[in-house]
């Protein structure tokens, strides 16, 4: 099984794939929406239109970056570098006398160590909100221990074709994931940056990670903002985005190349679903760019990763001789630099209100020449060029941004700022046509 076919049988039921006992449920999906979401519509450009070609590279990239190439080099004189990656999908390898090596067991325990002290400090700090909401910094470890589950560190026989691909999947991304700079969004911006327009080709061109992997998540959006176009989107905000059974998305997991860009090959959005007993579970989902939906929600991520302000971590107390001892995970829990992040060495999104620039013309839709008359909403975006103030040592401007006198490079600089979601004209009322929609309980998001 691909994992493109995967993918188009993986939230057929409410139970997702990546449940805590490892376990999925595959059922015939015929309608391909999950694919359209996350692959964009049409097939796939690898191999009979999977995605086994894009991952396949990024596997090999984590083993490699996990230290689980040099410990196949070190204890079975291995050369990870020379396996046939571009023909086959490497789990297991032949070592010396015949032993067979599982490489997806060797690339996990090289996180075995964090994942168990997370997933301790998980425990300890709090439960996870039943509905995913107000989560802080603190409860990143909770999210990215919970992408694994104890049998996934064992060693496998692969006797059954689709468990390869289930145990391919959660190793990469489970790796990967600590592998990666950890970052929050607060819980007011979720549903702007999950719902961003689409970003102009300048921009995209622009993206430069901060990291060689980067996690980033945020409250639950229902799946249905994600796909809404701008009118759905409007009704969405009016009728307020609420979480019910269907599945959301929490956040992403971003690759970059070595030199800051933004790796295309695949990301990966981090979705949950409830599992048969009423739980949410999550899973992190191989996503490719593009325009479709959930190509738009990963370039909206690395817009935020490139150009946003991100808060550091903060510095930890002193954990005394016994750091990973229960009763110091319980002290930095209930610290405020524990809470904020500081544990999992979080970045905050540090979201300051673009500057007041000058007043807009606006004119009445189509071209009329009278006064408007209805009020709608601007979803949230990138602006690039926006006048940024220069400021002296003691936080004061130097001089005029938009007035006479304004220079650039002097006076002012431009950048790219995100603007969230606004209601133009509020004080006017609504289309009367817009519809209000109730979110569904369906389990799959439409087809378009």
């Amino acid at each position: 099984m691909s994992v493109r076919n995967l993918l188009d049988t993986a939230f057929a039921q409410p139970a997702a794939p990546g449940t805590r006992d490892g376990g999925l449920t595959v059922t015939a999906l015929g309608s391909g929406a999950w694919k359209e979401f996350l692959l964009g519509p049409g097939a796939g450009p690898g191999r009979s239109g999977s995605w086994d070609e894009q991952l396949a590279v990024l596997w090999k990239r984590v083993v490699a970056e996990c230290g689980g190439a040099q410990r196949l080099a070190d204890e079975h004189d291995i050369d990870w570098e020379l396996l046939p990656h571009e023909s086959k999908l490497v789990l297991a390898v032949s070592g010396p006398g015949n032993v067979v090596v599982d490489v997806a067991a060797a690339a996990l325990a090289t996180q075995r160590e964090q994942w168990e002290l997370e997933r301790r400090f998980a425990r300890i700090h709090r439960r996870l909100p039943s509905d995913l909401s107000a989560l802080m910094p603190a409860d990143a470890g909770a999210l990215r221990s919970g992408l694994l589950d104890e049998q996934d560190f064992r060693t496998s026989t692969y006797a059954v074709q689709q468990d390869r691909t289930v145990r391919w999947l959660r190793a990469l991304t489970g790796t990967a994931a600590y592998l990666a700079a950890a970052h929050m969004v607060p819980a007011p911006l979720a549903v702007d940056v999950v719902t961003t327009a689409p970003l102009d080709e300048p921009t995209r061109a622009a993206l430069r990670l901060p990291a060689p992997w980067s996690l980033i998540t945020h409250d639950a959006v229902p799946l249905r903002a994600a796909q809404a176009d701008d009118d759905e989107l409007g009704a969405l905000v009016e009728a307020g985005v609420c979480v019910g059974p269907e599945p959301v998305i929490l956040g992403g997991l971003l690759a970059a190349q070595p030199d800051g860009r933004l790796d295309t090959t695949s990301g990966f959005l981090l979705i949950s679903s409830l599992d048969a007993a009423g739980e949410r579970c999550w899973v992190l989902q191989p996503a490719a760019y593009g325009d479709h939906a959930g190509g738009r929600v990963l370039y909206g991520y690395a817009a935020q990763l490139a150009f946003a302000r991100w808060t550091p971590p903060p510095a930890l107390p002193d954990p005394g001789p016994r750091p990973t001892s229960r009763g110091t995970l319980g002290r930095i829990a209930t610290s405020e630099a524990g809470q904020a992040g500081g544990f999992h060495g979080v970045r905050v999104l540090d979201f300051t209100p673009p500057p007041q620039g000058p007043p807009e013309q606006r004119t009445a839709p189509g071209g009329s020449r009278g006064p408007l008359a209805l009020g709608t909403w601007r979803r949230a975006h990138w602006k690039p060029g926006v006048r940024i103030g220069i400021r002296d040592s003691d936080g004061r401007l130097v001089g005029p941004v938009y007035k006479d006198g304004a220079v650039e490079g002097v006076t002012f600089t431009r950048e790219r700022r995100f603007f969230p979601r606004a209601r133009i004209r509020p004080d006017l009322p609504l289309a009367p046509t817009t519809a209000v929609y109730k979110l569904s309980n369906s389990v799959a998001p439409p087809g378009r």
